[in-house]
């Protein structure tokens, strides 16, 4: 029987006791199954326990030649920064079945190291260990389901301001999925921001997110954002390659590629070498186990495809000026090109606004006497670069480096910038690489999440009035 509150008793029939019971059992048996498979795919997850990130300063071109051919020919090695040049940091995660051996051949070449990460899989545990909830957290490291409902939901909230968009669908048959974020308005020049088309970099989506919320929120609030938005819009991408960033959640943190294959037992293509512009020069891998592997094709994978093709068939109605290909990490803002070190014949064109004008007409404070001082001698891209790494560091202090994509951080084909710059005829083209410079590397704790929104946000915004021309800036 059971107790009633006034005390006295009640009993049930047979039929209720057992339905309770089953009840019960059935409530008893979904909780150990959602425990079981809890586990069960902690279990599945790559670990990263006791691996470490070595830093490498090589101090001639021997060892810059060395690092290469150990890169080319090692794939269980996974360099987080390339060797370029002389004095330019290489950072390799160790696994530990193959620390011994680095560091005998690290000591055999007379490379000095550091150790920049100690335990991998600390970092790791840091970015995920915030409260697992069923709503979208800013501040955290959100799902894919969860980034899809979010973009949906902005959609919903803001119908006059933003146009969820589907880009097209990746190998594994997930949507890629873009909002569109301005007022209204006809023939307005546009930014096209490409997000984490390389997997493991979870800050990317995270920041852009960020920047989404701020335009949003500010409209009607904030009169710059106000302005801006009336002159410009936005075009945001947060997650290019979806297939890899599920894996980074589900199977292997440290992924990078997609996850098409397998070619050679070995699977995904580094989705930034797989674009139609020098496709297969140097700067990629032809190896299908390397992480830079570029493809068997230019747009062989079904994410840069549709990418590539949504561009070019929306040209007509998408005034695109802008393409920002966001990544991480090293803090820099490079311009095309990244297959050569020569610069591109415009390069060096005098600073015209998009929409016409003059820029002596500008009447923002911090902009008239930048132009005014250079105007005979401006440097178009490399200039809007510098007012763009002076806007971030503003905001937190950090120090961005600006320059092409080759002079700054190495040679790469067929990436995406390039191809937006040449193919596209996107004169305001930019690979950019978010924080920090190593110290926690693809492995940026939540709490540095907003601090990278707010100081990318500074940056977009000097890019954002540079297209909108006079109309655009706040007095």
């Amino acid at each position: 029987g059971t107790s009633r509150e006034d005390g006295t008793f009640r009993y049930r029939t047979s039929s209720q006791a057992l339905l309770t019971s089953l009840l019960l059992t059935r409530n008893f048996a979904m909780k150990v199954l959602v425990l079981l498979l809890t586990v069960a795919v902690a279990f599945a997850i790559k670990r990263f326990d006791g691996e470490q990130v070595l830093r490498i300063i090589p101090q001639n071109e021997g060892q810059v030649e060395q690092l290469a051919k150990l890169e080319m020919t090692d794939t269980g090695l996974d360099f987080w920064r390339r060797p370029s040049s002389v004095f330019r940091p290489v950072d390799i995660r160790v696994p530990k079945d193959l620390s011994s051996y680095v560091q005998t051949l690290l000591d055999s070449t007379s490379m000095q190291y550091t150790v920049m990460i100690d335990d991998v899989q600390q970092l790791i545990n840091n970015q995920t260990s915030g409260s697992i909830t069923n709503e979208f957290d800013f501040d955290q490291y959100n799902s894919y389901e969860d980034i899809n409902a979010q973009l949906q939901e902005f959609a919903d909230k803001y119908p006059s301001l933003t146009t969820h968009i589907t880009i097209g669908n990746s190998f594994e048959n997930r949507e890629i999925n873009a909002i569109r974020v301005g007022s209204a308005g006809t023939d307005k020049p546009a930014i096209f921001l490409e997000g984490q088309i390389h997997a493991r970099e979870w800050i990317v989506s995270a920041t852009l997110f960020y920047n989404i919320k701020f335009l949003l929120e500010g409209y009607g609030n904030v009169d710059r954002i106000t302005k801006v938005m009336d002159s410009v819009d936005f075009y945001f991408l947060p997650i290019t390659n979806p297939d890899g960033y599920v894996y980074t959640r589900t199977e292997n943190r440290m992924w990078r590629k997609t996850r098409s294959g397998p070619i050679d037992d070995c699977y995904g293509v580094d989705p930034n070498r797989n674009w139609d512009d020098h496709f297969g020069a140097p700067g990629a891998s032809p190896n299908p186990c390397s992480d830079t592997y570029h493809g068997p094709e230019a747009f062989s994978e079904p994410e840069t495809k549709a990418l590539s093709n949504w561009i070019l068939n929306n040209t007509g109605s998408v005034n695109i000026k802008s393409y920002l290909a966001v990544h991480s990490f090293s803090q820099m803002w490079m311009s095309p090109y990244g297959w050569t070190e020569d610069l591109p014949e415009d390069f060096s064109d005098l600073a015209v606004p998009v929409n016409g004008g003059d820029f002596a007409l500008l009447t923002g404070s911090r902009w008239r006497p930048f132009f005014q001082e250079r105007r005979s001698a401006i440097y178009i891209r490399d200039s809007l670069g510098k007012m763009v790494v002076d806007a971030i560091k503003e905001v937190h202090g950090l120090t961005f480096e600006h320059g092409s994509i080759a002079r700054v951080i190495y040679i790469t084909s067929g990436d995406s910038a390039d191809w937006a710059y040449s193919k596209a005829g996107i004169k305001y083209s930019y690979a950019i690489e978010l924080r920090d410079t190593g110290r926690h590397g693809f492995l940026l704790p939540p709490e540095e999440i907003r601090p990278s929104g707010e100081e990318f946000f500074a940056g977009l915004l000097v890019v954002a009035e540079l297209l909108a021309g006079p109309a655009g800036f706040s007095t």
